[in-house]
């Protein structure tokens, strides 16, 4: 399983809130190349970064230092935040992204997420966002009417590769992830799943990985990583499902 450190980018700061509340934002890191520097000293195979003032609004505005990270670094790197066009995925695409994530067109513009994936094949995943069960778009302010596990069956039979699931109710909490609602959307989309969503700890993470055998393959993790309370190294020796990653680990058993 592979762990994602989270670069948020709101107004060119790398940023955390909690449930999606901008009124909870808080810097967390110089400036996303710092944030990324950092991070691949760490260890970081991947980066997960969204540009937070596209997904609101729809219209991306930090593709440069999306740029900039992919011409410093080899990490490879999962982007999204407001694509809901073909040029804006393919603008992702450009300026570096390994991976092109695609969130409120899922719901509004199936017809999209079908030429991404002829497009773009592994290099797109679709981003289900949900709260109550419900799919949550457009920077999680609305709220569909679709539910969560029947999106995930849509884009099975669309061909989509990988989905990141995430419960906003938990982004930022640091409450710990949401397995039930978890084994049910990966039981419905039956693909690769990346969970994103309250990881506080390395017990949280060895949780995850008992899941591998339900497609589990990633952990998005921020807020952890940010305040200290876990390092990019315990998180990914927990995600291999090595011994001894802490006290929140105990008595949790890896396939």
């Amino acid at each position: 399983m592979i762990v994602y450190p989270a670069i948020d980018i709101y107004g060119g700061r790398v940023v955390r809130m909690t449930r999606g509340d901008f009124s909870t934002v808080e810097q967390v890191a110089p400036s996303p190349l710092e944030a990324a520097k950092r991070l691949v000293n760490d260890g970081a195979e991947w980066l997960h970064v969204v540009d937070i003032d596209g997904a609101r609004t729809g219209h991306p505005a930090n593709l440069d230092a999306i740029r900039q990270i992919a011409n410093r670094f080899t990490v490879k790197i999962q982007a999204g935040g407001g694509i809901r066009d073909f040029d804006t995925a393919e603008a992702f695409a450009e300026a570096g992204a390994s991976r092109i994530v695609v969130g409120t067109a899922a719901v509004e513009d199936p017809e999209l997420i079908g030429r991404l994936v002829d497009r773009h094949a592994d290099g797109v995943a679709v981003a289900v966002d949900a709260k109550d069960g419900m799919v949550v778009t457009a920077g999680w302010t609305e709220t569909s009417d679709v539910r969560a596990t029947d999106l995930m069956q849509r884009l099975a039979v669309a061909g989509v590769p990988t989905v990141v699931y995430t419960n906003v109710s938990l982004d930022g909490t640091l409450r710990g992830p949401d397995v039930a609602n978890l084994e049910a959307v990966a039981r419905a989309f039956g693909g690769d799943v990346i969970y994103s969503g309250g990881i506080a700890s390395a017990g949280d993470i060895a949780r995850l990985a008992a899941l591998r055998h339900r497609g589990l393959r990633g952990v998005i993790v921020g807020r952890a990583l940010y305040l200290g309370k876990l390092t990019l190294g315990e998180a990914i020796r927990a995600a291999r499902g090595a011994e001894g990653v802490g006290e929140g680990a105990r008595g949790v058993v890896s396939p």
